[in-house]
């Protein structure tokens, strides 16, 4: 899993732009309004310095000087925090994707997230169905009962198609699922190995193409360090006095962060969705990348994507040899 995350998100997505440095932002901005707030304002912050604002003092005493190298030292240090989350941000997505280990206690616990997520599914699924309208619905009330039943069933055939098939295939987290999910979906419909056809077909793609999944990779990492960053504003809760205080900033972050996994999990799946629609308009670029045979019916495509896969893989059995067919250059 961590290979997948790692082979179809972080190649393609930009380590940073400037709609990630809004989180990074704010988290540095309300550790600094808290701090502040305690000292009584910006005109008492160095009356009684903290331990973390006593060298930051010391530096703003020396006048103008002071005042440009504190200015080029707070920069610094968020430059260098954005830095540090970009590095971050690729292994807390493995994490999200549900690499977790195989201690006893993390594989009783996948155990369990996996099998929530199975009966999620399964519920999807029986929502997916056609419903029986109630009989006692009159003309009117049937066809609004039809449009929202229709909304309902729309929506939880696509959450449903985000999850693999097989039981085998299930992860315990709807990251993972809708990663193992694509992977699964493209090899089920055209033979491909999504982790061995990925990067060549990445590089056949045209400028267009390429950057519009570059977009959506970037959004699935940017959510990702947005998660970082409300998780990490959780420790300015050390700075605040009382429990109560300390209570309310950690629920009000446990809030921020629930939103923001949920940003992540729909980013995620729109980002599969287009991973999708990729191959199914540009497949043939692939074919003709590499000089296999495309497929001529509908019914060769699953056959055809396995011969490529075994291609670009190097497992094809000994002896056994398939022909190149080059596109003609101008």
């Amino acid at each position: 899993m961590g290979d997948l995350v790692k082979g179809m998100v972080e190649p393609l997505a930009k380590r940073w732009t400037a709609s990630m440095s809004g989180p990074l932002l704010l988290l540095w901005l309300s550790g600094a309004l808290i701090h502040l707030h305690q000292r009584g304002g910006p005109g008492h912050a160095c009356v009684k310095p903290g331990y973390l604002a006593k060298a930051g003092c010391q530096v703003a005493q020396q006048g103008a000087p002071g005042a440009a190298v504190l200015a080029a030292a707070l920069v610094a240090a968020v430059l260098l925090s954005g830095v540090a989350l970009s590095a971050v941000a690729s292994p807390v997505l493995e994490v999200l994707a549900g690499r977790w280990g195989t201690s006893a206690p993390v594989v009783a616990y996948a155990r369990h997230r996996t099998a929530r997520h199975a009966r999620r599914r399964a519920a999807l699924d029986a929502r997916s169905r056609e419903a029986v309208p109630p009989s006692h619905y009159g003309p009117e009330a049937l066809v609004t009962w039809q449009a929202q039943s229709a909304w309902r069933r729309d929506r939880a055939l696509r959450s449903w198609s985000h999850y693999p098939r097989r039981a085998a295939d299930m992860r315990p987290t709807s990251v993972g699922n809708a990663l193992v999910g694509v992977c699964e979906q493209i090899r089920r419909d055209y033979g491909f190995d999504l982790p061995v056809c990925w990067g060549p077909f990445v590089e056949c793609l045209d400028t267009a193409a390429r950057d519009r999944l570059m977009a959506s990779a970037t959004r699935v990492l940017g959510r990702t360090q947005a998660l970082i960053c409300v998780l990490a504003a959780a420790a300015w809760a050390l700075l605040l006095p009382g429990f109560v205080a300390k209570a309310l900033w950690v629920a009000l972050c446990a809030a921020c962060a629930w939103g923001a996994h949920r940003a992540l999990c729909t980013g995620t799946e729109a980002y599969c969705a287009h991973v999708c629609d990729a191959f199914t308009v540009h497949r043939i670029r692939l074919y003709r990348a590499t000089g296999i045979e495309p497929p001529a019916t509908t019914t060769d495509e699953p056959r055809s994507g396995t011969v490529l896969t075994d291609a670009l893989a190097m497992r094809l059995a000994p002896g056994e040899s398939r022909p190149f067919r080059w596109p003609e250059t101008p």
